[in-house]
């Protein structure tokens, strides 16, 4: 420490985390952000395997439905051609594909024809050269709505949800960050002891975000969720660290130390909870790379090296600002404005009993009702009535019924089954209408007549395929039958199942997102339990933590169920590992400083003394951390996003009560196996016996 803090010390610490500031600020624009869920399912999957096929065969395209009012159907000619002229802008379907305009459209079947013009609205079927990911697709829809500027034009399909989200990643980004913040220093004000505390945390807290931003760069890409939650959960999870350093410090100098004893003290004293703060949330995290739908690997490096980041920053930048700010934090000392909660503590003692038994019915009541809740698996989850996307989603589906279109390949040679195969599709009440040769196309008609922009849409190499758009408009329990029925009789008519969209990547993430959460549970209490067997070098301790966290995991999970919500399947995952990683923090510090107190005291005078000097550190951690999931709730349009900041918000809550009036009860009734099974040194079990 004395080397950290001499004048050379000073001057490389300066120098270094200017460079990575500079050097991080410049490299943020640059992370590639994925917007594409379906691209983190397993290699061996059927939608990565089509997806490959597809490029191989027909290269990567995305389409979009626009709908537009229009009765005259020549002008309509013009806007088709218009929009297929845009650049990257692949072909355009309507109404004039399917029949011949200057006829009268009486003539026609009526379901051909509504399928393109039905009460004086025209429906385009737009297909673009690139994913809906592209940034050359985002221009195209831009370019587009020039087109139609006179047009009260409404658009949906996949290329708008991802532009829509790539809009709002970085606005809200910043827009969540400037609530969170201010709000933080509001919390670290009203609980501080000077008035310059917040901001010395802050300062630690900000270099460490942007660090992290800059260093993301290094990653292949971020997942768009991700990087909607990234920051705001690092200045929560990590704040602790700042404040277990700061609070020691001022005793310590409170007690008559000068500034250097009090740094090294304070380090010395503090340094085992905030390892053990920032292991449990690693490790928490860690465990999401036991996930085969790796979107669990993305968030996990990504918030795993944000800990990490918080935690360097915290041990070699906070003792050079204490130095720096002592003056200053003494000068603008004040009295507490929350009162101590040694009366707490005490009230607590006298119930003790009552209160773990209040939690063991608890625990157990809610480990029931958490596996009753509902989930939803994508990333969009349930429609956004508030949303431009939605309404115009709505708008369309109202006249011309909801759409997800599926691709099924076939080989070339399998057109007998593919006329069967697409007659067996129509049969189910949810498909609307199937795109593809055999149907649009008289399958009599030779090959080598069939008009060229017919047979690039439909047919590449080796493999034809078939669009078949459902009317489904969200993800519910019906589409995965419908998924099932497609998949199902593709397997049966062409001898495999090849099938590409939304409906059927989300059947796949279901299916393997449940055979990880399994893996994932187990595994972050497994590691976490080990990393605080380590620090307490106890058999129970990790037992006792463990268990009050998940139980408050628990209540956070069976809430929802009596509110008749869904979740989101994945951000249960990464909650359920952030509230167990990042809030059993709080536990190990209230647990820390009561082995501590309990060398020269009994077990309640200890477990009181405990609460006491943990209390505050412990409401700002878990109201910091309620805050940025509350903000995120709030302000994400992103559903999944403010899903699970609703989630991180209640589980901060839950765990810091759960740890504020069940932990100091636990700790003082269980006391005597506690010591029994925690190895200490010969001279604290001396001092522990006289006060046993």
């Amino acid at each position: 420490m004395k080397k950290l803090l001499s004048k050379k010390g000073k001057i490389i610490t300066i120098v270094v985390f200017s460079v990575l500031l500079v050097v991080s600020i410049a490299l943020a624009p640059l992370v590639k952000i994925n917007y594409d869920m379906s691209s983190y399912l397993p290699k061996d999957s059927v939608t990565k395997q089509t997806l490959k096929l597809m490029k191989d065969e027909f290269g990567v395209t995305s389409n979009m439905e626009i709908m537009i009012e229009e009765d005259n159907l020549f002008q309509g000619e013009e806007l088709q051609e218009e929009l297929s002229n845009v650049k990257n802008v692949k072909g355009v379907t309507w109404l004039g594909s399917v029949v011949d305009i200057t006829q009268p459209i009486e003539s026609y079947p009526r379901e051909m024809v509504e399928a393109f013009y039905k009460d004086g609205k025209l429906l385009y079927m737009v297909e673009f050269l690139e994913d809906e990911y592209s940034s050359k697709t985002d221009q195209a829809i831009n370019d587009i709505k020039v087109v139609l500027n006179n047009y009260d034009a409404k658009y949906r399909g996949e290329p708008i949800v991802a532009k829509g989200n790539r809009d709002l990643v970085f606005k809200e980004g910043v827009m969540i960050m400037s609530v969170v913040v201010p709000i933080a220093i509001i919390i670290l004000f009203i609980f501080s002891t000077s008035w310059i505390e917040p901001v010395v945390i802050l300062i630690n807290l900000i270099v460490a975000i942007v660090i992290n931003l800059g260093t993301n760069c290094l990653m292949p890409s971020v997942s768009f969720l991700t990087m909607a939650i990234a920051s705001a959960l690092q200045l929560a999870m990590s704040l602790d660290y700042s404040l277990f350093f700061i609070h020691r410090y001022m005793e310590k100098r409170e007690e008559g130390m000068d500034v250097m004893s009090a740094v090294s003290d304070a380090m010395k004293g503090a340094m085992g909870s905030v390892t053990a703060s920032a292991l449990t949330t690693i490790f928490g995290f860690l465990a999401l790379l036991t996930m085969r739908y790796t979107l669990g690997t993305d968030i996990d490096i990504s918030l795993s090296k944000a800990v990490f980041i918080s935690f360097l920053t915290a041990i070699f930048l906070m003792p050079l600002l204490l130095v720096t700010f002592d003056k200053l934090l003494f000068k603008t000392k004040h009295r507490k404005l929350v009162p101590e909660f040694k009366k707490v503590g005490k009230g607590i003692q006298k119930v003790r009993w009552g209160i773990v038994a209040v939690l063991l019915i608890i625990a157990g009541t809610a480990f029931y009702f958490q596996g009753k809740t509902k989930f939803f698996y994508g990333a969009a989850g349930l429609p956004d009535p508030n949303k431009i996307e939605t309404r115009h989603d709505n708008a369309i589906g109202e006249v011309f019924g909801f759409n997800q279109p599926v691709v099924v390949l076939y080989k070339n040679e399998q057109k007998t089954e593919a006329i069967n195969f697409a007659e067996k599709m129509l049969t189910h009440e949810r498909v609307r209408s199937i795109q593809s040769l055999v149907t649009t196309i008289d399958p009599e008609m030779p090959i080598e007549i069939v008009p060229e922009e017919y047979l690039v849409q439909f047919m590449g190499e080796n493999y034809s395929r078939m669009i078949i758009n459902i009317n489904l408009r969200a993800e519910s329990e019906e589409m995965y039958e419908v998924s099932d029925f497609i998949i199902e009789n593709a397997e049966y008519y062409f001898g495999e199942a090849k099938a590409l969209g939304v409906v059927t990547s989300l059947t796949e993430i279901k299916e393997v997102s449940i055979k990880d959460g399994v893996i994932v549970a187990i595994v972050s209490v497994l590691a976490i339990m080990l990393v605080i067997a380590i620090v307490f070098k106890s058999a129970l301790i990790p037992v006792v933590l463990v268990l009050l966290i998940q139980t408050a995991i628990w209540v956070n999970i069976a809430v929802p169920y009596f509110q008749d919500k869904t979740l989101s399947y994945i951000g249960y995952l990464v909650v359920s590992s952030l509230q167990l990683g990042a809030t059993i923090d709080y536990a190990v510090l209230l647990t820390s400083r009561y082995q501590e107190f309990r060398v020269d005291m009994k077990p309640k005078e200890a477990s009181i003394m405990a609460l006491t000097k943990s209390s505050h550190s412990i409401i700002v951690s878990s109201l910091v951390l309620a805050v940025a999931g509350f903000s995120e709730a709030l302000l994400s349009r992103v559903e999944a996003v403010s899903e699970m900041g609703e989630l991180i918000g209640f589980g901060a809550l839950y765990s810091g009560i759960f740890v504020l009036f069940a932990l100091p009860a636990l700790l003082s009734v269980l006391d005597k196996p506690i010591q029994l099974l925690t190895y200490r040194k010969k001279e604290d079990e001396k001092h522990e016996e006289k006060n046993s």
